[in-house]
């Protein structure tokens, strides 16, 4: 009987204590999503329509990087690939020299703004941060390092982070924005990318899940929720316009509209009632965050969601703006002899061989086909459009009145050069290339031979060519 009593006291103090920390864990977890609700960006006090990270607050024609030769890059998503593909064309783009307006310089120098989301963020927001150091340290830095085995250690490894996880306010993305900005952009913001007054500009974008659009990090974008872009963090943006669906979580945007005394643009109000769909569509979707009491959050996901390519930012800017030459003044740009859009993309293509087994897929491939249908489908849709629109610019400069105002010279062109790597010749290395897979780690082999098929998409391009002969051309 003693034992007998022994053992079920012993079993209420273990149930008593089983509970007591069951509770104590509770209060934790409970108090964790409390304190942990990260406000991201802040709010703008008093709007003013030429504050902030916008492009004519970069360098002037004067400090070299002239307007007459405008250089637009775009830079597609697809993890470490992209990175690596977008390296190498900026490294080729470094090693053509050029004489332009009697300045001996190289093309790099040319580049103005680099439009990109998810694995192409990474790369162009480190050059439009630290320039010429991306030839020294972005390789050992970022390309070769093992950065998702860096992230899964961080999510579950770390006791700290996993109570930080059962927080509603904090997910798997905000991680990887902390190792983004400790370990590759060094704390910058917005804020100082604007004080260095540098080209080119970067403009990254993710995908609203409301409205299933572009959300662009630029000061014209957070205007309309009366938000200060300067103090966000360069690695926030870049971590959320690679958040892809499951993988990693939404980033989550305060809304401030109303605060700040923000009023639309002209152009914008106007684009509202175009009657083409394109441009009034755009409108709506900027329009939408004025009314921060429907739109009180902005959640974020992976910019290939809404345009892998990252394309679309220039066709859809032109389109809402009312034409190439509007979106020009806008950005303060004049005088522009040659535009020049360069659209590096590392796209994949499915291996149908993998798909003849008589076996119901596994929910991994399942998914992964779930993403990529629409983004491969959307991106050949948004190729078509980008070459549509760039033949329609070319005929809308050719048909000019003589001697009409314009901020484009009289014989101005347009240049579309594609960096594609469907556009590799041989069709091993091409199928080799494309089946790379979408992580953050690739092997030293697939680097090398992604950044030598960057070197040869840009030499090979028929436009590229006829680029370089022109300019050389040029008096």
């Amino acid at each position: 009987m003693p034992h007998a009593r022994f053992v079920k006291a012993s079993s209420t103090v273990i149930r008593l204590l089983s509970q007591s920390i069951l509770y104590v864990l509770l209060m934790v977890s409970l108090s964790a999503c409390e304190y942990v609700r990260p406000t991201l960006n802040a709010p703008l006090t008093h709007w003013d329509p030429q504050y902030g990270y916008r492009m004519p607050n970069l360098t002037t024609p004067e400090q070299g990087n002239s307007d007459s030769l405008l250089v637009l890059a775009a830079f597609s998503g697809g993890g470490s690939r992209a990175s690596t593909l977008a390296f190498g064309a900026l490294r080729e783009l470094s090693r053509q020299p050029i004489t332009w307006e009697g300045k001996q310089k190289r093309l790099l120098d040319e580049l103005d703004v680099i439009y990109a989301l998810s694995g192409g963020t990474f790369t162009g927001a480190y050059y439009a941060l630290f320039g010429e150091r991306i030839f020294h340290d972005f390789e050992y830095r970022f390309l070769r390092k093992d950065w998702e085995s860096e992230l899964r250690s961080r999510i579950f490894r770390s006791p700290s982070n996993w109570f930080r996880l059962w927080s509603p306010y904090f997910g798997r993305t905000h991680i990887m924005a902390e190792l983004l900005d400790e370990a590759l952009f060094e704390g910058k913001t917005y804020g100082d990318l604007l004080r260095q007054k540098t080209r080119p500009g970067i403009l990254i974008h993710a995908s609203d899940m409301a409205t299933l659009s572009r959300f662009e990090f630029l000061q014209a974008q957070f205007d309309a929720m009366c938000s200060d872009l300067n103090q966000l963090p360069v690695a926030y943006a870049s971590a959320a316009s690679a958040a892809l669906p499951l993988v990693l979580s939404p980033i989550t945007l305060n809304n401030y509209a109303g605060q700040c005394g923000y009023e639309p643009p002209a152009w914008l109000l106007e684009a509202k009632k175009s009657t083409r769909a394109i441009q009034r569509q755009r409108a709506q979707e900027l329009l939408s965050y004025l009314d921060a009491e429907k739109r009180p959050n902005v959640h974020l996901l992976d910019g290939g969601l809404s345009d892998n390519m990252a394309l679309r930012g220039i066709v859809e800017g032109v389109g809402v703006s009312g034409g190439l030459e509007n979106i020009a003044k806008n950005a303060g740009i004049k005088n522009i002899k040659k535009l020049v859009i360069i659209s590096v993309n590392a796209e994949t293509a499915p291996d149908v061989k993998e798909y003849r087994s008589d076996h119901i897929p596994v929910l991994s491939r399942a998914f992964s086909s779930l993403v990529d249908i629409p983004i491969n489908r959307y991106s050949t849709d948004t190729l078509l459009l980008m070459r549509f629109a760039v033949q329609m610019w070319r005929n809308e400069l050719r048909n000019r009145l003589p001697g009409a105002e314009s901020v484009f010279a009289q014989d101005a062109e347009i240049y579309f050069v594609d960096v594609s790597l469907n556009a590799v010749e041989d069709q091993t290395e091409r199928e080799y290339l494309m089946k790379i897979p979408t992580t953050l780690h690739l092997t030293d082999h697939q680097i090398d031979r992604l950044l030598l098929a960057a070197t040869r998409l840009i030499r090979n391009d028929p436009e590229f060519q006829r680029l370089m002969q022109e300019i050389a051309a040029s008096p």
